[in-house]
């Protein structure tokens, strides 16, 4: 047998146990080596066809939800470690991701766009190395044996979206439209809801209805910007769903300060749900 036989059959047994792996966790892992391919490997995976009913746009708080798991195999998350759910939002207006028939926005972190560039995240969504990762992947990031190692270990610290009872948030799941009577945003953040309004109306105008989604965390931010999704909803008519409403104390466990516990996560999700079947 000579070398090239070896080594073709060599990348072909990697590739198997590859795929298998793949196959055994759900067809995605949950977390790699750095923020960067945690970040592409849920948006291959979540863009990947056939497009999901839903698609949920945000930071690493939205990245901790489930997704086309057996309990919401419609819902594809594509959440942006470091990043908002802006990345998402620009990449579907320019036609880089598909648009779904329903887009949930992460409102409590917007504000991070402010005067923000191109991030890393988006420039490499328009390579052709992304494109085939959404394809095939096995050749994505969500396949690196680093992700498998890291999503190991992360569900032993943290715990599965599948344990405890399922049931939703004990919290209203009614979306609303804010009133028009609210003060102006400072100058420093309007811009990011001009943007995003902007693009909520070419969204729209395409077919996608949308619901901003203000998630508890474990830690306060600037009252300016807990005010940017009331705002975007108020410009826009996108209803908001504010789950840190009347949420009763101990309600959401979390795994450090900011972000919920998988089974927390889970239960947010399925106020969201709820939320988008009221009529």
């Amino acid at each position: 047998m000579n070398y090239l036989s070896i080594l073709v059959l060599s990348l072909a047994a990697c590739f198997g146990l590859q795929s298998l792996a793949l196959h055994l966790v759900g067809g995605r892992t949950t977390k790699s080596e750095s923020n960067f391919f945690s970040s592409i490997a849920r948006i291959q995976t979540g863009a990947a066809e056939p497009v999901a009913e839903v698609f949920l746009a945000g930071s690493s708080l939205t990245g901790r939800f489930p997704s086309r798991s057996a309990e919401f195999p419609n819902v594809a998350n594509l959440g942006c470690d470091g990043e908002s759910a802006v990345v998402v939002m620009r990449a579907i207006d320019k036609g880089t991701l598909p648009l779904p028939p329903v887009l949930v926005i992460e409102g409590n972190m917007l504000y991070r766009d402010q005067g923000a560039g191109e991030s890393l995240v988006a420039r490499v969504m328009d390579s052709p190395w992304f494109g085939l990762g959404r394809k095939v992947p096995n050749l994505g990031a969500t396949a690196r044996p680093s992700a498998f190692a890291y999503s190991i270990l992360l569900e032993r610290k943290v715990g599965r979206a599948d344990e405890g009872e399922k049931l939703p948030l004990p919290v209203s799941s009614v979306a609303e439209i804010p009133p028009p009577d609210m003060e102006p945003l400072p100058a420093e953040v309007a811009d990011v809801v001009a943007e995003l309004a902007a693009i909520a109306e070419r969204l729209r105008a395409r077919g996608c209805r949308m619901l901003i989604v203000q998630l508890p965390t474990g830690a306060e931010v600037k009252s300016s910007y807990t005010r940017i999704p009331y705002e975007l909803s108020r410009v826009s008519g996108i209803p908001l769903l504010d789950l840190t409403k009347d949420l009763p104390p101990g309600a959401v466990r979390y795994t450090d300060r900011i972000h919920m516990a998988p089974a927390s996560a889970a239960a947010a999700l399925r106020s969201i749900l709820n939320a988008l079947e009221t009529p």
